[in-house]
C-alpha cells in the first residue's frame, strides 16, 4: 500500500514537471523554432537566365527560403557582386567588368536556413558602343574656337556599334543631351532647322551611327555632356563636348578704312558722319573713340548692328578705331580726316534689291549699287557666302555686286547678310537660303 502511494506521488511529480515545461516553451524569451527559422520553399533567381553587357547595370530578384539571403558569383572578376546578406530587400544590382568575348558566370542564392539554393545562368558580351565617338565641329566655323565647338556653331558626332569587332548593322542608336548648352538637330537637311533635346539614328553598313548637334547661340565657356545608347541592348555611353564662346563667323568691321576730306585746303571735315558695320566673333562689341573721331554708340549688342563715325574737324592720317568682342577678339577700321577740296557732291548710297534669294550651291544673286562715292566694297557676314564687286557697262555708272556659295562651304545660320559700302555709307543686302542652298556645297 505504502509502495504504491510512492508511485503514484512520484508520476504526479512528472507531470506537473512536463506542464512546467510546456508552458516555458510557450511563453519564453521569443526564441524561433527551428520549423520557423527555416524554409523548405526553394530559393529561386529571376531571371533564371540573361543576357548582360559590359558595364551596364543590371537587377535580378530572389524570391523563396526564409527571407535572407547569401549571393554569390562563380567568376567575381568579371560578374562582381557584393557579400553582404540580403536582409532588407530582396533584388539586387549587378555590373559586368569588361570583356573581350561571351563569358558565362553562374549567379548562386541561398538562404540562412536550409531551404534549397537558386542559380541563374547569365552570359556576359562585349559592349556594343565603342569607346571612341568622334564629334567634328563644321568647317565653316572660326579657327579661333581649336577642337571646340564654336558658340551658335555646329558639328557632326559619330558613332560606331560592333559587338566582338562585328559591326552591328541596322541598330537603332538614341542621342540624348545630358547637360550644357547644345541641342540636337533632328531636322532633315534642306529643311528648317528643328532641334531637340534628344533623337534617334540607324547604323550604316560600318556600324556607324551620325547626328548633328547644334551649339546655342548664347552658349559660354564650358563643357557639356551627350549620351549615346544602343536601344537594343541598353549599352551606353557618354560624351563630353567642348564648347567655346566664340560665333561661327570671324570678327569683322565694314567698311575698315573711312577717309574724310575738308572743304579746302586749310580745313578738315566736319558736319557729317559714315556708319561701320560689325559683323562675327562673340557680342557685344566695345568701341573705342580716339579724340579726332566721336563713336556712337560705345557698345554694340548684336552681330550687323552698326556705330557711327563722326569727325570733330581736328585732321588726322590715320586714327585706329577698335572693336573688341565679348571673347577678346578684335578688329580695327582706321579713319583719316585730311584738307582739301570737295569738288562734287554725290547722291546717296542706293542699292536693289536689298534682299535676294540662293536656292541651290551653283545659283548667283545680283545686286546693283549706285550713288555714294565709288568704289564700292562688298563683305559677308560668314565665309561660306562669296562676293565680287564689277563696275557696270553702258548702264549709267555704278556697280554690280555678285553673290554666291562658296564651294565646300556649310552655312548653319540663315538669313546671311552682305554689307555693301562706298567707304562713306552701308548698306546691308538680306540673302535667302533656300532649297540645296542650305547646308554644305560640294
Amino acid at each position: 500500500m505504502t509502495d504504491s502511494l510512492a508511485a503514484l506521488r512520484g508520476a504526479a511529480r512528472l507531470l506537473l514537471v512536463a506542464f512546467a515545461g510546456m508552458l516555458i516553451g510557450s511563453c519564453g524569451s521569443g526564441a524561433v523554432s527551428s520549423s520557423s527559422a527555416s524554409s523548405t520553399v526553394p530559393v529561386v533567381i529571376t531571371p533564371s537566365a540573361a543576357t548582360l553587357y559590359s558595364d551596364v547595370p543590371s537587377t535580378f530578384i530572389v524570391t523563396g527560403g526564409n527571407g535572407n539571403y547569401v549571393i554569390t558569383s562563380s567568376d567575381q572578376t568579371v560578374l562582381p557582386v557584393s557579400s553582404a546578406p540580403l536582409t532588407a530587400t530582396n533584388s539586387f544590382t549587378v555590373v559586368p567588368s569588361t570583356v573581350g568575348a561571351d563569358t558565362t558566370v553562374t549567379l548562386n542564392a541561398r538562404d540562412t536556413g536550409t531551404a534549397p539554393s537558386g542559380s541563374a545562368q547569365v552570359v556576359i558580351r562585349p559592349r556594343t558602343i565603342s569607346n571612341v565617338v568622334t564629334v567634328t565641329p563644321s568647317a565653316s566655323q572660326s579657327a579661333a574656337c581649336g577642337a571646340s565647338i564654336c558658340a551658335g556653331g555646329d558639328a557632326e558626332v559619330k558613332v560606331v556599334l560592333t559587338q566582338a569587332g562585328v559591326p552591328l548593322v541596322g541598330r537603332l542608336v538614341r542621342f540624348d543631351v545630358l547637360s550644357g548648352d547644345f541641342r540636337i538637330i533632328a531636322s532633315a537637311p534642306g529643311l528648317p532647322e528643328a532641334l531637340a533635346l534628344t533623337s534617334t539614328a540607324i547604323t550604316d553598313g560600318s556600324g556607324t551611327a551620325r547626328i548633328r548637334i547644334r551649339v546655342l547661340a548664347d552658349a559660354t565657356a564650358q563643357t557639356s555632356l551627350l549620351q549615346v545608347t544602343d536601344v537594343s541592348s541598353g549599352s551606353t555611353t557618354t560624351v563630353s563636348l567642348s564648347i567655346a564662346p566664340s560665333s561661327n563667323a570671324p570678327l569683322s568691321a565694314l567698311p575698315s578704312t573711312i577717309s574724310f576730306i575738308g572743304r579746302d585746303s586749310n580745313t578738315c571735315a566736319t558736319g557729317f558722319s559714315a556708319e561701320v558695320i560689325v559683323f562675327g566673333g562673340r557680342p557685344p562689341y566695345t568701341i573705342t573713340s580716339p579724340g579726332t573721331f566721336i563713336v556712337t554708340p560705345s557698345i554694340l549688342t548684336s552681330s550687323g548692328q552698326r556705330f557711327t563715325v563722326t569727325p570733330t574737324g581736328l585732321c588726322t592720317e590715320g586714327s585706329a578705331i577698335a572693336i573688341v568682342d565679348d571673347n577678346g577678339a578684335s578688329a580695327t577700321v582706321t579713319a583719316s580726316n585730311v584738307p582739301g577740296a570737295i569738288t562734287t557732291t554725290s547722291p546717296p548710297l542706293v542699292v536693289s534689291p536689298d534682299t535676294v534669294t540662293l536656292d541651290s550651291c551653283n545659283s548667283i544673286a545680283t545686286v546693283i549699287v549706285a550713288g555714294g562715292f565709288a568704289p564700292y566694297f562688298a563683305s559677308s557676314s560668314t565665309q561660306a557666302i562669296r562676293t565680287s564687286v564689277a563696275p557696270r557697262v553702258g548702264s549709267g555708272g555704278g556697280s554690280t555686286v555678285s553673290i554666291q556659295r562658296r564651294a565646300g562651304s556649310d552655312v548653319s545660320v540663315r538669313p546671311q547678310t552682305v554689307a555693301i559700302s562706298d567707304g562713306r555709307d552701308v548698306k546691308a543686302v538680306e540673302v535667302n537660303l533656300v532649297g540645296t542652298a542650305f547646308g554644305p556645297c560640294p
